[in-house]
C-alpha cells in the first residue's frame, strides 16, 4: 500500500502546527518588545500581551500595536524569499513554507479586518490615530492584496512536495493531505490550545485564518506534481518536525503563565 500520501499529511500537519505557533510567538513577540522600548513592562502571555498602555504617548501604543502585524509581515517575506529560492520536497521546505504563508496570512489578515474591528491591532492603531473610513478601506484593500500575493506566490509551492508523473486520483489525493486536511485538522489543534483567551479574536483567529490558504486548492489541483523526490511525501513521519511541534507546544502552554519584563 502506498503509505506516501498519509505521511505527507502527517508531516504536514506537524510543520502546519509548529508553524502556527512559531508566527504567534513572533508576533506577540514584537508586541512585547514594543512595549518594551516605549517604557512598558508588559507580560508576555502565549496569545496576547498584557500592558499598561495607558500610560505612554499615543504613538508609543500604536507602535506597539502595529509591531506584531509587522514582523509577522517581515517572518512571511524572508520565508518566501527562501522558499522562491531553494525548490526544496524536505521537511524543512514545508515548515518554511507554512511559515512564509501563516506570516503573511497575518500580517494580511490584519490589515483586511482594519475597517471592520478596533479590536485587532490594525483597527486598534487607526481609532488611536483617529483615522476615517477611507484610510481603512486603503489598508483593508493592502491586506487582501498582501493575502492574494501570497496565496498566488506561494500557494503553488505545494506541488513541489507532489510526486510528478501521478495520475490525478493520486496527485489529488496529494493535494488533500499537503494543505486541505492539514489546514482543517491544524486549525482544530490550535483552537485548542488558544485557551485561556482574553478576547473572542484569540478564537476566532486560529480558527479560521488559515483558510483563505484554501483559495490556492484548484490551482495546485491544476498543477502535475514537480517533486523529484520522496523529501517530505516519503515513507516516514520527520523526527525533526514531530520534536519542533512538541517544543512549540510546551512552550506555548508555558507562556499562559506569563512572562513578565523586570521592573
Amino acid at each position: 500500500m502506498d503509505n506516501s500520501p498519509r505521511t505527507l499529511f502527517i508531516n504536514s500537519t506537524l510543520a502546519y502546527i509548529a508553524a502556527f505557533f512559531i508566527t504567534t510567538f513572533i508576533h506577540e513577540s514584537g508586541h512585547f518588545l514594543a512595549y518594551v522600548l516605549a517604557g512598558a513592562h508588559p507580560v508576555l502571555y502565549h496569545n496576547y500581551v498584557q500592558a499598561d498602555g495607558g500610560l505612554l504617548s499615543v504613538p508609543a501604543r500604536v507602535a506597539a500595536a502595529l509591531a506584531g502585524p509587522m514582523v509577522s509581515l517581515i517572518q512571511g517575506c524572508v520565508a518566501w524569499f527562501f522558499v522562491a529560492r531553494n525548490r526544496s520536497s524536505s521537511a524543512g521546505g514545508l515548515l518554511l513554507l507554512w511559515l512564509g504563508l501563516l506570516g503573511c496570512v497575518n500580517a494580511g489578515g490584519y490589515l483586511a479586518l482594519t475597517p471592520l474591528s478596533a479590536v485587532g491591532d490594525t483597527g486598534k492603531a487607526a481609532a488611536l490615530l483617529g483615522l476615517g473610513l477611507p484610510v481603512k478601506i486603503l489598508a483593508a484593500l493592502a491586506g487582501a492584496g498582501i493575502l492574494a500575493a501570497a496565496v498566488r506566490g506561494m500557494g503553488r509551492r505545494f506541488a513541489d512536495f507532489i510526486p510528478a508523473g501521478l495520475d490525478k486520483p493520486t496527485r489529488e489525493k496529494h493535494v488533500y493531505r499537503v494543505m486541505f486536511f492539514p489546514i482543517i485538522a491544524g486549525s482544530a489543534v490550535q483552537v485548542a490550545f488558544a485557551f485561556p483567551a482574553p478576547v473572542f479574536l484569540s478564537i476566532l483567529y486560529p480558527a479560521t485564518s488559515s483558510f483563505v490558504i484554501m483559495s490556492a486548492f484548484g490551482m495546485i489541483l491544476r498543477s502535475p506534481g514537480t517533486g523529484d523526490g520522496p523529501g517530505a511525501t516519503g515513507g516516514r513521519i520527520s523526527r525533526a518536525l514531530l520534536i519542533l511541534t512538541l517544543v512549540a507546544i510546551v512552550i506555548d502552554r508555558l507562556l499562559t503563565l506569563g512572562v513578565r519584563w523586570p521592573g
